[in-house]
C-alpha cells in the first residue's frame, strides 16, 4: 500500500497492476477481475465510447490554429484510449494546435506488460513505442511526457483518482470516464470524484462513458452535468455522455456542505495562478542563457510561442551552468518529503528531456550515480531508504562495495546507492541544444541593466545603458542571484554560493572511472580526457578567483571516495584547472518559481493572516502583469530547472500545471512574502 503524507496524499512508490492474460493475449486486472477492454475490439470501443461520443474528431477539426484543448481520463490502464485519441488529434487538428491528455492510474501496468498490451493493436505501434521510450516508473505524483515536438502533452498522475484530482490545475474540455467498472471497482466511482469532475469543467464540458450505472448518473447530475443515453458499444444495451452546465444541490440535508463547482475558493488564494492574458502571448521575453533560461525558453516554444532570450554573456552556460560535467541525480530520504518530491519529479522530468534531445558522450551520459555511504549514519539512511520500499529498484538500488566497484570501474571505498539511469550532463552544451529551437532567438553580449513597466502598452520594457532594447507584455527573469538587482525584484531572498570544481588529466595507464560517484563530494568518468571533480561550497566567499586550497579540498573528497584514483590524480594536482561559478539559493534551498506577487497588494489583500493565520480569506491574488521568475535552484539545477521552465510555459500560456499544488506552493514566489505576514514581520 502506498505511503501518505501529513495531507493524507499517497507518496512513494505506486503498486503496479497484477495481471493474467486470456488465450487472445488480452490483459485482465486480477484485483478488479476485469478486461481493460473490450473482448471484441478494445480500440473499436475506445473510439466509439470515447472519440466519437465527445465529439472529438468534428471538434478537433474545428479548433483555431494556435489553440489548445484539454482532455482528462479517469483511467489509464494500457494507455490505449490515449493512443486513440492521439491518433484522432493528429489526422483532424491544426498543426499547430496543442493537446493536453491528462490521466490518472492508481495501479500502472509495468513497462514489459504495457508493451505486450500494446502490442494488440500494430496500427498504433508508432505512437505505442513513443509512449513506451517515455514511460515513467511506478512512483505516486505528476508525470508530465511530451511527444510530436511538444505539440502532445501527456500528464500522468499516479494515485487515487478523486486525490489526484484534488492536486490538479487544469480546466478540462472532455472527459473520458474510464476505468474498471462501478460493480468492480466502486471506490473509484465516488461523490469525491465526481466533485473533482466538476471543479476541472466549465460550462460546456463533455463527458462520455462506457456504463450507464444509475449510481453514476446520479452522481454526475448532482454535481452539474446533463446527461444523455446512447447505445451502448458492441452487445452493451447503453452508455453515457453529456456536458456540464452548472453545479446543484438537492439535498434535503440542512447540514450538508453544497457541491464545489469550478469556481470554489481555495484555501491559500495566494498562491493561486495569476490571471491570464486577454490574448494568447505571441512573444516572451527570456532575460538569462543558463540552465533556468534555456529550459524557460524551451518549454515556450515547444508550445508555439516566439521567444526572445537576452543574455550578458557571449554563450549559453556562462554563469553557474558552465562546469564542464554536473551530476543529475536525486538525493531521495527514507520517506518523501515535499522537497524530495520536487526533486524527484524534477529528476524524472529531465531524464525525458535528455533522452529525447540531448546526444550520449556529449551532452551527457546515462552511465549510473552511485552514491556512497561512507559512515554509519549515512549507511543507516540508505539501509531505511531500502527497506522503506518507497522508491522502485528500477529507479535506486542498493550494493555492497564489491558491487559498488564493478559498476564504478575502480575500487571504491564503500558500498551504497546506485540509480541506474542517472549520471553526467553537459550543462552549458544542455543549454544550447535547448537554444537551437527554431521559435528562439538569442542576444547574446546583451546585459540588461533595467527593467521598466509600461502602464499604456501593459508591456515589460528591458533597458541597457539607458536604451530601450525590446519589450513584451510577458518576461521571465533567470538570472540567478543577480536578480534582485533588478528593482521590482529586490525583495526576493536570493543569496550567492560559491563553488569551485577541478579537472586534472586522466591517468592513461589505469582504469578509467565508469560511473559518477557521489559522497562529500563527486567525480564523474573523464570527459575529453580529463576528470571533473568537486565542488567546493562557501556561503560568505564572493571571490571568482582559482584556489589552489579548493583544488587540495576537492581532491581529498576524491581520495575519500576511492583512495586509489585520488593517490593517481593527486600526483598531478600542479596540472589542476578549475572553474568558480556561484549557485543560487533560497532560505529554504528551494527553487523560486511563478509569477512574481504585487508586493502592496499582498499586503493589503492578505493582512489579516497576521492576526490569524487559519483566516479564511477568498481575495484572489494580484500579480504583477506578465512578470515571472526561474531563479534560486542551487546545485540542483540539472533536475529542477527543466520542470520549472515547463511549469513556466503552462503558467504563461494558461496551460495544465504538470505538478501537484502542494508542490507548486512551495516554489511559488510569494511564499516569503505571505511568511512574514503571518509572522507579523512586515
Amino acid at each position: 500500500m502506498a505511503k501518505r503524507d501529513t495531507n493524507n496524499h499517497a507518496t512513494g512508490q505506486a503498486e503496479t497492476a497484477r495481471l493474467l492474460w486470456d488465450e487472445q493475449g488480452q490483459p485482465l486486472a486480477q484485483a478488479f477481475e476485469d478486461f481493460y477492454f473490450s473482448r471484441a475490439s478494445g480500440l473499436e470501443e475506445s473510439r466509439y465510447v470515447f472519440v466519437q461520443h465527445n465529439d472529438l474528431p468534428q471538434r478537433f477539426e474545428q479548433l483555431p490554429a494556435d489553440a489548445a484543448f484539454t482532455v482528462a481520463e479517469t483511467g489509464f490502464g494500457t494507455g490505449l484510449t490515449f493512443l486513440s485519441c492521439w491518433h484522432c488529434w493528429r489526422q483532424q487538428a491544426p498543426a499547430t494546435a496543442r493537446l493536453h491528455f491528462i490521466s490518472v492510474e492508481r495501479h500502472p501496468l509495468n513497462p514489459d506488460d504495457l508493451t505486450r498490451a500494446l502490442a494488440l493493436w500494430p496500427q498504433l505501434d508508432s505512437l505505442a513505442q513513443a509512449l513506451i521510450k517515455q514511460y515513467p516508473p511506478a512512483c505516486n505524483g505528476y508525470h508530465r511526457l511530451s511527444f510530436d515536438q511538444g505539440r502532445v502533452q501527456l500528464t500522468l498522475l499516479y494515485g487515487e483518482a478523486s486525490d489526484a484530482f484534488s492536486r490538479l490545475d487544469a480546466e478540462v474540455d472532455a472527459w473520458f470516464l474510464d476505468g474498471f467498472s462501478p460493480a468492480k471497482n466502486p471506490e473509484m466511482w465516488s461523490d469525491a470524484l465526481f466533485a473533482q469532475l466538476a471543479r476541472l469543467s466549465r460550462t460546456g464540458t463533455s463527458f462520455s462513458t462506457f456504463t450507464a450505472a444509475s449510481d453514476v448518473r446520479r452522481g454526475l447530475e448532482q454535481v452539474g452535468f446533463r446527461i444523455e443515453k446512447a447505445k451502448g458499444f458492441g452487445l452493451k444495451r447503453e452508455m453515457i455522455r453529456g456536458r456540464y452546465e452548472v453545479p446543484v444541490n438537492n439535498s434535503s440535508e440542512p447540514d450538508q456542505a453544497p457541491v464545489p463547482g469550478p469556481n470554489t475558493a481555495r484555501s491559500r488564494p495566494w498562491f493561486d495562478r495569476p490571471q491570464p492574458c486577454a490574448d494568447n502571448p505571441q512573444r516572451v521575453l527570456v532575460i538569462g542563457a543558463g540552465i533556468a533560461g534555456a529550459s524557460t525558453a524551451f518549454a515556450l516554444a515547444e508550445r508555439g510561442c516566439r521567444v526572445s532570450l537576452y543574455e550578458r554573456g557571449a554563450a549559453p552556460g556562462c554563469g553557474a551552468s558552465g562546469n564542464p560535467q554536473g551530476v543529475l541525480y536525486a538525493k531521495l530520504p527514507a520517506q518523501p518529503t515535499y522537497h524530495s518530491r520536487i526533486h524527484l519529479s524534477g529528476y524524472l522530468h529531465s531524464l525525458r528531456l535528455l533522452h529525447r534531445l540531448a546526444q550520449p558522450g556529449e551532452d551527457w551520459a546515462p552511465c549510473g550515480v552511485i552514491q556512497l555511504a561512507l559512515n554509519d549514519k549515512e549507511q543507516t539512511k540508505q539501509q531505511a531508504l531500502l527497506q522503506g520500499a518507497n522508491y522502485p529498484k528500477t529507479l535506486v538500488t542498493g550494493l555492497n562495495q564489491a558491487q559498488a566497484s564493478e559498476q564504478a570501474g575502480l575500487p571504491l571505498a564503500a558500498g551504497g546507492l546506485l540509480f541506474p539511469e542517472a549520471g553526467w550532463v553537459s550543462p552549458a552544451r544542455l543549454c544550447a541544444r535547448l537554444l537551437q529551437h527554431p521559435n528562439i532567438d538569442c542576444h547574446f553580449n546583451q546585459p540588461i541593466e533595467q527593467i521598466r513597466f509600461e502602464q499604456q502598452s501593459r508591456s515589460w520594457q528591458l533597458f541597457q545603458n539607458g536604451q530601450l532594447l525590446d519589450q513584451s507584455q510577458q518576461l521571465v527573469v533567470c538570472t540567478a542571484h543577480e536578480a534582485n538587482q533588478l528593482e521590482p525584484l529586490t525583495e526576493l531572498p536570493l543569496k550567492p554560493i560559491r563553488g569551485q570544481t577541478t579537472s586534472l588529466p586522466q591517468i592513461e595507464a589505469s582504469a578509467s572511472l565508469k560511473s559518477v560517484v557521489c559522497a562529500n563530494g563527486y567525480i564523474s568518468p573523464p570527459k575529453n580526457g580529463r576528470y571533473c571533480f568537486g565542488a567546493s561550497f562557501d556561503l560568505h566567499d564572493q571571490s571568482p578567483e582559482l584556489r589552489s586550497q579548493d583544488h587540495r579540498l576537492n581532491l581529498a573528497h576524491v581520495e575519500e571516495i576511492s583512495p586509489l584514483l585520488g593517490q593517481q590524480l593527486g600526483h598531478q594536482l600542479e596540472q589542476a584547472l578549475g572553474r568558480v561559478g556561484f549557485r543560487c539559493a533560497a532560505p529554504d534551498y528551494l527553487p523560486i518559481v511563478g509569477a512574481v506577487p504585487d508586493r502592496a497588494a499582498y499586503l493589503h489583500n492578505y493582512r489579516q493572516l497576521s492576526r490569524d493565520a487559519k483566516a479564511e480569506i477568498d481575495t484572489p491574488p494580484v500579480h504583477l502583469p506578465g512578470l515571472f521568475v526561474n531563479l534560486a535552484h542551487g546545485s540542483k539545477g540539472m533536475i529542477t530547472a527543466p520542470l520549472a521552465g515547463s511549469l513556466l510555459a503552462d503558467l504563461i500560456l494558461n496551460q495544465p500545471l504538470g505538478l501537484e499544488r502542494e508542490l507548486l506552493e512551495t516554489l511559488n514566489p510569494a511564499r516569503f512574502l505571505i511568511k512574514k505576514v503571518i509572522k507579523g514581520a512586515i
